[in-house]
């Protein structure tokens, strides 16, 4: 916790219109809730306010305590503060520099720190940590010792293979091998702009320290700063270039941090390479040297360029030919190239009996046998997506049948014809 205006490592001025933007939206306020809003002890939230009512910015009102705390406070009042009519006019300014609104930033110096010492590969893993991150991937036996060193090595992934061979889901599951969290700010200073860093959609919060009670400074951290689970990040077809810069949302002046940055010390998965509506050219280029030095250049809304650290694992994942999308340059940047292939049978059939108990359906005794001969009949490959669709579609027929929650061979039948193309599986007939 900083303990004073200049341990936080940003202007005072800075601060100064932040308080002014949360009492332009509180009306008015008492020290200890501005203090929670802004992540800062009271005492600096005092000072803060101090310099403010010298400048006729602010307004001091009393308000009455009720008799229960009256008697708990020695009958003194509460202080509440509001703005005057030129600390309206400041706080309109302050708006139009930014419209941010939320616990002071951190600078980006003190940011920089952080990440590198939460960088994964400080920490190295071992195989019963892969093995316990993978525990619900079944035929994961054949990608620990492959996805292990790739880990560990913090460099970029390529995860190739044909659609539906569980690139995705490996992916996602690849950081439940690191027990840890780390610190994500809630907005980063540099260059006059504030960058709004932690996102309620990307990060998983793990304490409350920011509601914490007390004004023990020694028993909570900066509440600048939330303990987070590591980011997992994970963006498909919808992937543009302007999400990987500084952008603002619709309908305010709010500047985002880019994907990249939201995901530092974590994961980010481009899930679908090739099916962007960027092209793969632009879309690799821009990670070549992010990749390569474990730095990004940014451009901010005032035009100038800032360094942030790149401290994470990139995982691409695709059902295309690498050859076909990426060239030789950029296929070595990424350093591991993990290829994914249908299950083993004996791994296919403990899939689809933990999908029965999943999805609590029961199976006649031979639906296991049969959906294994479809599979050989159409030489259709055991795709680990297969038993969640097929069981998925099989729910839903016994539902609008109100048949009894049996999976038969009848039903099985019918949810193979609704889930493959006949063009896929030939003509069927099973007279």
């Amino acid at each position: 916790m900083p303990t004073s205006l200049s341990d936080t490592n940003v202007p005072v001025a800075v601060l100064e219109n932040l308080l002014l933007k949360h009492l332009s939206h509180e009306v008015k306020a008492d020290i200890v809730h501005l203090a929670d809003k802004m992540g800062l002890a009271t005492q600096l939230v005092d000072d803060l306010m101090l310099t403010l009512r010298k400048r006729s910015l602010i307004e001091v009102y009393q308000k009455h305590s009720t008799s229960a705390s009256a008697n708990s406070t020695n009958g003194k009042q509460h202080v509440l503060y509001g703005l005057s009519s030129s600390g309206l006019q400041e706080a309109d300014i302050a708006f139009l520099k930014d419209a941010y609104v939320g616990p002071a930033p951190v600078s980006l110096e003190d940011y920089e720190y952080v990440v590198s010492c939460q960088d994964i590969r400080r920490r190295n893993i071992n195989r019963e940590q892969v093995e316990h991150a993978l525990k619900d991937v079944h035929g994961s036996d054949a990608l620990v010792p492959f996805l292990g060193p790739a880990i560990n090595s913090g460099r970029a992934i390529l995860l190739y293979g044909h659609s539906g061979t569980g690139k995705s889901f490996v992916a996602a599951q690849l950081l439940n091998a690191f027990d840890t969290s780390v610190y994500i700010p809630f907005a980063v200073y540099t260059s006059g702009n504030i960058i709004k860093v932690l996102s309620g959609h990307h990060h998983t919060r793990v304490d409350n320290n920011s509601s914490a009670r007390t004004v023990l400074l020694d028993k909570q951290y900066d509440r600048r700063w939330a303990l987070c689970e590591r980011p997992n990040i994970q963006v498909g077809g919808e992937l543009t270039l302007d999400m990987l810069e500084v952008n603002h949302s619709e309908h305010n002046r709010v500047w985002l941090a880019p994907l990249q940055m939201l995901a530092n010390n974590g994961l980010l998965i481009i899930d679908d390479l090739g099916r962007q509506k960027v092209s793969v050219d632009a879309l690799l280029n821009r990670w070549i040297v992010p990749m390569e030095y474990s730095v990004d250049h940014l451009v901010l809304p005032s035009g100038q360029q800032i360094t942030i650290p790149f401290v994470l694992t990139m995982a691409f994942s695709t059902n295309l030919n690498p050859m076909e999308i990426a060239d030789p340059a950029f296929l070595r940047r990424l350093g591991y190239k993990v290829q994914f292939q249908p299950l083993l049978e004996e791994d296919y059939v403990g899939l689809v009996e933990s999908m029965f108990d999943k999805n609590n359906m029961q199976s006649s005794p031979s639906a296991l046998k049969y959906l294994l001969f479809l599979h050989n009949h159409f030489k259709v490959p055991f795709y680990p997506c297969i038993p969640k669709d097929i069981i998925g579609i099989c729910r839903d027929i016994i539902s609008f049948e109100e048949r009894e929650n049996i999976i038969t061979d009848n039903v099985l039948d019918a949810a193979w014809r609704l889930y493959f193309t006949s063009d896929g599986v030939g003509e069927i007939n099973y007279e």
